[in-house]
């Protein structure tokens, strides 16, 4: 059988990315031959910020009717065997329908999300939602349609509503747990430079998006925030910046402050976002 090989309109995808591209669009046709309608990648790989050892692969299959029980225990055989070859990057991302892109969100969760080589769940597709403008904006086709092909309308105002409702929920509670002394957060915080990165970086993501209802890598944002926030948050900044290019020398001493800067940029992050 002749291997498929992706094709994204001319990008060139890092070649650990397209090794697993191939490998899995060979085992999604020997698998579920002629169920695939389109594949498309977003994330790091569509913004140009992919790092190998670091990144997953995210995508978005556009599938041309309904999974059944028995399509999605194949998807579960298939992404589990690809998580055996490929421990890194990971293949996560989502089976929508035409109707699912198409849709008002409106329906029951009936897409299956698979992440780190596992079926998560079925949940639905928020076409408002920071992925969805992604795909849209930045999607690289792998296999099938042009993203035009699909009506998927985007509405900066909703899209916005749902960053601060993610601020209230997710990232509210990520901060309380940081500081309750009996979550294991709290002392993750003091030790853990990931820890350091994933709260930063991951609130000036949402920062940038709201300032300018667009979307960025998270060293893109992290240098975004350089610019537009007061010096006295710049170097909690450049330490996740740190982190995340894997520069093993820390710009502190101390990591109390680190924990403490950690989460008062935070807090002023996460306000000014509400505020916009």
């Amino acid at each position: 059988m002749t291997q498929p090989q992706a094709t994204n309109k001319g990008n060139q995808l890092p070649k650990e990315v397209q090794e697993v591209i191939d490998v899995y669009l060979t085992r999604i046709e020997e698998r579920l031959p002629n169920v695939l309608e389109s594949l498309y990648l977003f994330g790091s790989v569509s913004l140009g910020a992919y790092q190998e050892g670091m990144s997953d692969i995210d995508f978005y299959a556009v599938v041309k009717r309904p999974l059944t029980e028995n399509d999605v225990e194949v998807l579960k055989q298939v992404h589990g065997d690809m998580k055996k070859q490929f421990p890194k990057p990971s293949l996560d991302g989502m089976y929508v329908t035409r109707e699912d892109l198409e849709g008002l969100n409106e329906g029951e969760s009936s897409c299956p999300y698979f992440n780190e080589g596992r079926f998560q769940m079925h949940r639905p597709f928020h076409r408002n939602w920071i992925d969805a403008y992604q795909l849209k904006t930045y999607g690289i086709l792998i296999k099938g349609l042009p993203i035009e092909t699909y009506h998927l309308p985007v509405d900066w105002k909703q899209i916005k509503t749902n960053l601060v409702k993610n601020i209230n929920g997710y990232w509210s509670n990520w901060i309380k747990n940081c500081e309750r002394v009996t979550s294991l957060q709290f002392y993750g915080l003091f030790l853990s430079g990931s820890m350091v990165e994933w709260g930063v970086l991951g609130v000036t993501r949402l920062f940038y998006s709201i300032r300018e209802e667009d979307i960025t890598s998270k060293v893109g944002a992290g240098m975004y925030a350089l610019k537009t926030v007061p010096a006295e948050y710049h170097q909690i900044i450049r330490e996740a910046l740190r982190i995340r290019s894997g520069n093993k020398f820390s710009l502190y001493g101390s990591m109390m402050k680190r924990r403490n800067d950690t989460l008062k940029f935070m807090k002023y992050v996460m306000k000014e976002c509400k505020n916009m």
